[in-house]
């Protein structure tokens, strides 16, 4: 197989009312554990990574080096996409090194600040044909001092949005957060459902890590077809290498790692069900 545009997967996806999982890569053995387990549960999956994450593998064409491989040794279907994306630049680099989609994060900007650069950025995307995310609100947590506040999106901003800027997905912010949740999670549904009810395109749930499932079912049934997970692979890749310290000499590397790609993948596979609505 090879990547195939983010936009195609994500439009059947919510015909079918069932999303894919945009899993976050940060090197060769938690690409291996995704592709492993897109190919054990027959699903599309969305490998993605921001330029912090690809840089600290060699960049953006190695990073997609990477992901060609595997998808092409596992046979499946698949995209690869800029996740918050923080420059023009950065889209430039991800288009020209074969990503099939990406996304520029203007999202903290004034509504027509971030019409004006989504629209840059979705014309890129296309002249590549590639597809383009932007963000409409603000999906806010995350940590390591670059947290900022959420602020929800409004309906009926959304649809003047895509329409403006040309944009084939768009990320919506109901009440996630980036990484870990610091209270109970609530997500604003029927302010999903009236985006939903104006916006034909996919429509992106970031700061799915640690959301409960029912939630995020409801939002798939309302439209959402892609849901963005980093926190809880990444956890689950780190319990891996805790067994491993338990079991396994670092002297041998390439046993050392292994239960922590088949943990990663474990989750993953799970993930990827749940986000089917499988029972």
């Amino acid at each position: 197989m090879s990547l195939q545009r983010m936009d195609t997967l994500l439009k059947a996806a919510r015909k079918q009312h069932i999303a894919l999982g945009a899993f976050e890569c940060w090197d060769s053995l938690n690409v291996e554990g995704i592709a492993r387990a897109a190919a054990a549960t027959h699903s599309p999956v969305i490998f993605q990574a921001t330029a912090m994450e690809f840089g600290s593998i060699g960049g953006a064409e190695a990073l997609a080096c990477i992901v060609n491989y595997y998808i092409k040794r596992f046979d499946i279907d698949a995209a690869l996409h800029l996740d918050h994306g923080a420059s023009i630049e950065e889209v430039e680099e991800c288009v020209k090194a074969g990503y099939s989609s990406v996304m520029l994060d203007a999202s903290i900007h004034p509504f027509e600040e971030n019409v004006r650069l989504s629209k840059m950025a979705a014309d890129i995307a296309h002249a590549h044909n590639a597809s383009c995310e932007a963000e409409l609100g603000h999906v806010g947590g995350g940590d390591g001092g670059v947290g900022t506040e959420s602020v929800l999106t409004v309906p009926g901003e959304a649809a003047e949005f895509v329409r403006r800027t040309g944009v084939d997905c768009l990320a919506v912010a109901i009440g996630t957060v980036h990484g870990e949740y610091k209270g109970k999670p609530e997500l604003k549904l029927d302010r999903l459902a009236e985006i939903a009810a104006t916006v034909e395109e996919p429509l992106v749930l970031h700061g799915g890590s640690g959301t409960p499932i029912d939630l995020l079912q409801a939002a798939i049934k309302l439209g959402i077809a892609k849901i963005n997970i980093c926190t809880d692979i990444n956890k689950a890749f780190l319990a891996g290498i805790e067994e491993a310290r338990a079991t396994k000499t670092p002297s041998l590397a390439g046993y050392f790692y292994r239960p922590a790609v088949a943990s990663l993948q474990k989750k993953t596979e799970e993930l990827i069900r749940q986000f089917r609505c499988e029972k």
